[in-house]
């Protein structure tokens, strides 16, 4: 009998229609932006599913469960991110350093620590990535729900804390770093 070299990973999958809990088979060694930015296949393959409607509340209640399967087939163009599976490893090598980032949403922020070189704006990094490898890393991550307004980011109210995230930077609404001018000047 031949041994699979993929291994079941459990996974938290969330697209816009819903919430999805299930285990996605990994190549040793890789990492799930990896896995989502490949492009030879254009569905994340996942088992053991239990679907849920999209909450942001984890684990989800019963009551939102709508179907459960052996087999889903989930187009990656429409995950917006993911939970578990494995981060990119080595991250601050190639003069790459954390930057605390903002991933806005409609009804929810994704706060946490994106690697990128210290010489790069935001901006310039997402034109680079954004054709071939929009699924990034996003550690230290954070699901924040929106405060009053005038507050900031950092103070909403934490919904889940993940040591990672892998996050689709096309379904963002925005991206923002802490090291905005605002940020940067002291006070009067």
């Amino acid at each position: 009998m031949i041994k699979s070299v993929l291994e079941p990973t459990d996974v938290l999958v969330h697209t816009q229609a819903f919430h999805v809990r299930a285990k996605v088979h990994m190549r040793p060694g890789s990492s799930s932006a990896w896995l989502l930015n490949t492009e030879d296949r254009a569905f994340l393959s996942l088992t053991d599913v239990a679907m849920y409607r999209p909450v942001l509340v984890d684990p989800p209640a019963e009551a939102d469960l709508f179907y459960e399967t052996r087999f889903v087939a989930i187009p990656k163009a429409h995950v917006s991110w993911l939970v578990g599976g494995a981060p990119e490893g080595g991250q601050d090598g190639y003069g790459r350093q954390p930057r605390q980032v903002h991933v806005m949403y409609p009804n929810y922020v994704l706060t946490g620590l994106l690697h990128m070189r210290a010489e790069n704006r935001l901006s310039d990094f997402l034109a680079t990535i954004m054709g071939a490898k929009p699924f990034q890393t996003l550690f230290d991550a954070s699901i924040r729900e929106p405060g009053p307004a005038g507050t900031r980011v950092d103070g909403w109210r934490v919904l889940q804390q993940h040591p990672f995230v892998t996050v689709n930077l096309r379904h963002a609404s925005a991206v923002f770093d802490s090291r905005s001018p605002r940020d940067e000047r002291p006070p009067a």
